[in-house]
This record gives structure tokens, sequence and C-alpha cells, in this order.
């Protein structure tokens, strides 16, 4: 009993030793002479406004009364498919395609990611939910229960389909 009890010490020293070289901080970075000598490029360095960005591809895609040759690019229906209490919007799979039938969950719901990081509330967003109009890619109609890529979808066909517009979906759930 005693050889265990003087093994386990051991183990546990070593182990607490361990632990503690490895969360020291680190002294600093280490200068290695051939990256020292590349050039800071370009200069001056000008760094893209990735939110000002999204904030103007919202104001785009969500503008439902832009007139253009591809516009607009989103619509509203007033009923949803698995929640027909529920107004529901879409956006076009692809630009240049005038059929709402190509609304996908994985264009929509990161879309509302995106402007939600981007600091847009789309709960409450020109008086539109869209978080709550987004709950139409949750298939409790036809009993799949899960988010798909569309309202009415089957899983299984494509890991793709099944999988991300639920990662989506807690993404939109962590933020609201």
């Amino acid at each position: 009993m005693r050889l265990f009890f003087s093994k386990y010490n051991f183990l546990s020293t070593l182990l607490l030793v361990l632990i503690v070289s490895f969360v020291q901080a680190q002294p600093g970075q280490i200068a290695i002479p051939r990256i020292q000598a590349m050039p800071n490029l370009p200069s001056p360095y000008n760094v893209r406004d990735w939110k000002l960005v999204a904030r103007q591809y919202d104001s785009l895609v969500f503008d439902m009364n832009a007139s253009g040759q591809y516009l607009p690019l989103s619509y509203k229906k007033p009923a949803g498919f698995n929640y027909p209490e529920n107004e529901t919007f879409g956006l076009v799979t692809y630009v240049g395609t005038f059929s709402p039938m190509g609304n996908e969950g994985i264009n929509v719901l990161p879309t509302l990611v995106g402007s939600t990081l981007a600091g847009i509330d789309k709960s409450d967003q020109n008086g539109d939910n869209y978080i709550l109009m987004a709950q139409d890619f949750f298939n409790k109609r036809n009993g799949e229960n899960i988010y798909l890529n569309n309202p009415g979808g089957k899983s299984g066909g494509d890991w793709w389909y099944d999988l991300m517009p639920n990662i989506f979906f807690y993404q939109l759930y962590d933020l609201y």
C-alpha cells in the first residue's frame, strides 16, 4: 500500500511540475533574422472595415423595396410552411434568379448571424423579427424536427444541408 501512495505522490508531483512549466508565460517573441528582414508592406497598411461591409450587405439584402436588374434580393411571405401563424422571409439563392423558391437555410441563417455580429438587431429591424421568421427552417411539420436547408426538407441526402443549418441556428440561439 505504501508503494502505491509513493507512486501516486511522485506522479502527482510530476504532473504538477509539467503543468506549471507549460502554464508559465513565455519570455517573448523570438526574433528570426530572415523574417525581420522582410518589409512591412503595404505601407500604409489599410484594413478593410468588415463591420461596415456587413452593415452595407444587410442594408442591400434586406431592402425589399430595392429596384434594379436583379433586385430585390429578399422577399416576405405571409405564412410559413412549418409555422403558418408566422410571417416568413427568404433570400434568393443566386443573384439573377427571380424565383423565391430558391430560399435556402445555408444562405438565410448565416446572413442573420453576420448582421447580428455587425451590431444589427434582427429580432426588431424596422418592425420585423427576422429571427422568428427564420424559425420556419425548423422542420416540424414533416416530423424531421431539425433545422434543414429548406422548409419542408428531408434529412439524409447531404451532410452539408443537414448539418450547417443547425450550426447556424445554434449561433443565432447563442446571440439571441
